[in-house]
């Protein structure tokens, strides 16, 4: 099979691969989409300490279920299906607790098994154990269940910020990942949401998405912006989606009382401390969140969310790219000419479905 691999820090190759074994108990995925992440893009320039090289990287996988291991019952072949890439043990007490995303023994196809940059992957008995196979949803092309997994994250941010009807919601940072979480808190039933980003340009490309109010961090101060747009009050939940310590200082300056803000996005390794007053979470009593990953659960509801038609993350995707043009896909992803990049090893069997999205340019 065809695959793109990871041999270490800027070092990507296309290649010919034996075509994976089918594992007992698992399943093989014929490949049709797979997203760049913001953490592939670190992971091939910096490396990834849980990645032993060579590795097929790619955990944002949708595809065809092309053979079945021995002993699985529960699907067919021919099932198009999302796949959820951490994989919990299954016994410890956040894997019963419905949060594999914090086992502590916890592995990822793309890291401790090969992922999604290729024409197939095998799917392992413990993923299947685990919950980590879901359907696609009659109606849902492979290019929008393909953006499942950070809409998964995403949900599983917002999990614990339980945004109601009428909250005011602003993000920081005008990302994918900041744009998915203004979807969903409009899913959630915000009454206005706010996107704020230091770059003016990416903000100016993400006003066609139509969210309330954008605020360009180069020229306005944050706080006061969203402040000016609540009569004083601030936001009722802020969502920090952007890398950078003083974005969580800004955050919490732009909450309300009672506000509750998450630091969705870490911070580089070299430099993860943040200087934080702590009189203005203890006087306003604003609470503070993480948020890392997802749940084989979170990715369900990703998926039932997109097949429902009440978020639509396709608009997302700017670049549809060959798995042989992957490092062109990268490139544009760095660059940020791509908003999102979907890499497929079958692009002319997708070009149906991106017709109905004329914003989107292929490279194969």
């Amino acid at each position: 099979m065809k695959a793109v691999v990871f041999y270490g820090e800027n070092d990507l190759r296309f290649q010919e691969l034996p075509k994976p074994k089918t594992p007992a108990g698992g399943v093989l995925v014929k490949v049709k989409a797979c997203s760049i992440c913001g953490s592939d893009l670190r992971t091939i320039r910096h490396g990834h300490a849980a990645i032993k090289e060579p590795r097929v990287l790619g955990h944002e996988t949708v595809g065809i279920i092309e053979e079945l291991g021995e002993g699985v019952t529960e699907w067919k072949e021919g099932d198009r299906v999302a796949i959820t890439p951490g994989i919990g043990c299954g016994v410890c007490a956040s894997c019963r607790s419905g949060f594999q995303n914090m086992c502590y023994t916890r592995k990822t196809i793309s890291q401790h098994y090969d992922g999604g940059f290729a024409e197939y992957v095998a799917v392992p008995y413990e993923a299947l154990r685990a919950g980590n196979l879901n359907r696609i949803p009659q109606g849902v092309g492979f290019l929008e269940a393909s953006l499942a997994e950070p809409l998964a994250c995403v949900l599983n941010g917002q999990e614990d910020l339980q945004i109601r009807k009428g909250d005011v919601v602003a993000v920081i940072g005008a990302g994918s990942i900041g744009i998915l979480h203004c979807m969903a808190a409009y899913a959630a039933g915000a009454a206005k949401v706010i996107l704020l980003n230091r770059s003016g340009g990416r903000l100016r490309e993400a006003e066609r998405f139509g969210f309330d109010a954008y605020v360009d961090l180069s020229l306005q101060d944050g706080a006061e912006a969203v402040k000016e747009l609540t009569e004083g009050r601030g936001a009722d939940v802020v969502i920090v989606a952007a890398g950078a310590a003083e974005a969580l200082t800004l955050g919490i300056q732009m909450a309300a009382k009672m506000g509750k803000v998450s630091m969705f996005a870490g911070l580089p390794k070299s430099s993860p401390e943040v200087l934080l007053n702590i009189n203005e979470l203890h006087y306003r009593q604003i609470s503070l969140h993480g948020a890392f990953s997802s749940a084989p659960r979170h990715n369900k509801m990703a998926l039932e969310l997109i097949g429902s038609g009440k978020l639509k993350p396709q608009r997302l995707i700017t670049h549809l790219v060959g798995l042989e043009k992957m490092t062109e896909g990268v490139e544009a992803a760095e660059s940020r000419k791509a908003l999102r990049a979907v890499i497929s090893p079958c692009v002319e069997e997708l070009l149906e479905e991106t017709k109905q999205y004329d914003w989107i340019k292929t490279i194969s």
